[in-house]
């Protein structure tokens, strides 16, 4: 692909302006907003609903699940800005094409194989989540088989599946956009959830001679009760799983593809963004919210399904919520499964890769086992791909301390790099044992197995000969290219004005959510906080139609496009500063 500063860019086969294999160059690098919304809308979505409940289920108890979410979270945050962003702002690559260099075209088409079969399955559960939202409108029965037991869902699944692909073929911009306008919303009605139903708990607990908030939670909410035939969880494997459970992208460095348009390393801390408001205030609402729902539809939390539950609390709202929430989840991670998938299948272009796999995930979407399951699906997948996550960690930080330089194969000349293989091989074997041994609690697998991964490429790249040869002075400019990152002097790109915050729509949009908390919190000074229930899910309607009105108009007014002349690249991230 060639082009000239007086030529209209041309569109190959397999270059959808993506960057699939060119680092991301300075005038595409993006800046924080974006990434600030994308984090806190993918993270207060789908899953939300899903592990908020099953944390519920299983039985933990309240200080454990509170202390364990705080640090959980934290190492969290700190494993993308320390680890994955640090590495995707240097080198500006996809974790594909990283790989490939790293390791050779045999072991980047395993890895991209798995991680994209992994996001396709997240994807997929998402869809399923946001199907279950428009069952409840219809006399579809819940679907909490591992079989779809219902052809209408089905039909509903495929109908979901679809408009989720046609969104994500559109680029990182449009799912960070509309991450950017649903997650104020999706943060509001989760935190609003957990504030009705208080009042509606308390309401049971007084039935039963329960007057404190507390005892009423301890007693209907998290009891510290374990299911008969599973074990314990204690405020550490809490913990380990707040931190573990999106190890595929901070320590398996797939959000290498997203961070590596950010400006500045720095950014990797907005996926705090995500982890407190999504992984501590939406899972804790949400588990109110469930346990509640079971409740008042005197029936257990396990028989229920998402949709089902937002439905008894928020009303149609809630469904909204449901669908909205699944969306934030199933588009980014499509659009990862896409950016795997075709880095194996090269020939084509991403769009033509990623309506394949959203073809796929659709159809795992129609069986529900996925997320019925998820705790343990998704805890397995961390398992094999926690090793590769380290190698390349251990590539980027550990390799040049030794001596040795980044792609270091590429520069010997070798096929493969043996040495990655056999420490990706060495950490799923140990985690096989200690699974077998049951040394360790599933949810705090990841750890031992990354630490043998990041420890053990290292030694293996000596044995293997990997400092011959390795004089560069700057080991990273030798592998990754001179530095792209914008001067904080430089000028904004032409045609484009800062965020205005002063916007009435900004105003309006803000307004609206003020107004749905102020309804939730209504319902704790009425005498009767059941019939409240009602009431309030009738008047969050008008406020949730006024935001998203609002939120879109700001969004579409905020940035002055540059005009469309002939010297603009034609680039799904051209639109983005």
């Amino acid at each position: 692909m060639t082009s000239t500063s007086s030529t209209r860019k041309v569109t190959e086969p397999g270059d959808s302006g993506e960057f699939e294999r060119q680092r991301v160059p300075a005038d595409k690098q993006l800046s924080g907003t974006y990434f600030l919304g994308a984090y806190a809308g993918e993270h207060v979505a789908g899953t939300e609903f899903v592990i908020g409940a099953s944390l519920v289920a299983l039985g933990v108890s309240t200080s454990d699940l509170i202390w364990g979410l705080l640090i959980g979270n934290l190492f969290a945050v700190l494993s993308w800005a320390w680890v994955c962003s640090p590495i995707a702002t240097r080198s500006r690559m996809t974790i594909y094409w990283y790989l490939e260099r790293l390791a050779g075209k045999h072991f980047s088409t395993a890895y991209n194989l798995l991680n994209g079969l992994i996001f396709a399955v997240v994807s997929g559960a998402m869809v399923t989540v946001s199907a279950s939202a428009f069952r409840v409108m219809t006399d579809i029965p819940p679907q909490t088989a591992w079989y779809p037991q219902s052809i209408s869902f089905v039909a509903l699944a495929l109908f979901v599946g679809a408009i989720t692909v046609w969104m994500t073929v559109k680029g990182f911009k449009l799912i960070a956009n509309f991450s950017t306008v649903c997650s104020p919303w999706m943060a509001t009605m989760f935190l609003a959830s957990g504030v009705v139903s208080i009042p509606v708990l308390l309401h049971m607990g007084e039935l039963k001679g329960i007057f404190t908030l507390a005892g009423v939670i301890d007693t209907f909410v998290w009891t510290g009760t374990t299911p008969e035939g599973t074990s314990g969880i204690s405020v550490w494997i809490i913990a380990a799983w707040a931190w573990g459970c999106n190890i595929p992208m901070h320590l398996g460095m797939s959000d290498m593809s997203i961070l590596r348009f950010a400006r500045k390393s720095s950014y990797g801390y907005f996926s705090a963004a995500g982890m407190y408001i999504g992984h501590f205030m939406a899972w804790i609402c949400a588990g109110l919210m469930g346990a509640t729902a079971a409740l008042l539809a005197k029936s257990s939390l396990i028989e229920m399904d998402p949709g089902g539950v937002a439905f008894r609390i928020l009303g149609a709202m809630g469904l909204i919520a449901v669908v909205v929430a699944g969306w934030t989840t199933s588009i980014p991670s499509l659009y990862r499964a896409g950016l795997a998938f075709q880095a194996v299948f090269d020939r084509f272009s991403r769009v033509q890769v990623t309506v394949t796999t959203g073809a796929a995930t659709t159809v795992i979407a129609c069986f529900p086992f996925v997320f019925t399951q998820w705790l343990n699906v998704l805890s397995y997948f961390i398992m094999l791909i926690a090793p590769v996550g380290a190698v390349i960690a251990a590539e980027h930080f550990l390799l040049p301390r030794l001596g040795i330089r980044p792609f270091w194969r590429e520069q010997q000349g070798c096929d493969t790099n043996l040495p990655a293989f056999a420490a990706w091989g060495l950490g799923i074997a140990v985690g096989i044992v200690l699974l077998m041994l049951e040394a360790i609690h599933l949810f705090a697998l990841f750890i031992p197995v990354w630490l043998v991964g990041f420890l053990g490429y290292p030694l293996l790249c000596r044995l293997a000969g990997a400092a011959r040869g390795n004089d560069a002075s700057d080991p990273y400019e030798a592998a990754y290219g001179p530095v792209l990152e914008r001067r904080s002097t430089e000028t904004p790109p032409a045609g484009y004005q800062p965020v205005n915050r002063r916007s009435p729509w900004y105003a309006i949009a803000v307004a609206c959510l003020v107004a749905i908390l102020g309804l939730a919190a209504w319902g704790g000074i009425t005498n009767n906080a059941v019939a409240h229930l009602d009431t309030f899910q009738s008047l969050i309607v008008l406020p949730t139609l006024l935001y998203f009105i609002a939120a879109t108009a700001w969004m579409k007014g905020r940035r002055r496009p540059r005009p469309r002349d002939e010297e603009r690249p034609i680039s799904l991230a051209s639109d983005v500063d």
